[in-house]
């Protein structure tokens, strides 16, 4: 929000406005940034129970909801029961 606030940077962003060097990031719509750090991956049809992710490359990426932690510039596969987002962040921020 500090960064929103300061410079006027969106607070949602697309993939390739955090990472505009990353090519596969140019094609990803149907997951964002919030803030520079984490990476959501929202549940868009109905009666799924899990959904691929990008990761971006150059980062190590934690898997919020379990902790595992992936290397960036891979697609992965996390399991999205109903209660569930798919949400990451960078390993270098150390959230959890």
């Amino acid at each position: 929000m500090k960064e929103a606030h300061e410079n006027g940077a969106p607070v949602m962003r697309t993939m390739f406005y955090e990472f505009p060097e990353d090519a596969a990031c140019w094609d990803k719509e149907d997951q964002y940034m919030f803030g520079p750090d984490l990476l959501v991956a929202p549940i868009l049809e109905a009666k799924v129970s899990e959904r691929k992710v990008y990761l971006p490359s150059g980062e190590r990426w934690r898997d919020t909801n379990n902790g595992v932690v992936y290397e960036g510039g891979q697609t992965v596969t996390v399991a999205a029961p109903l209660d569930v987002i798919p949400v990451f962040c960078r390993e270098s921020k150390n959230w959890m």
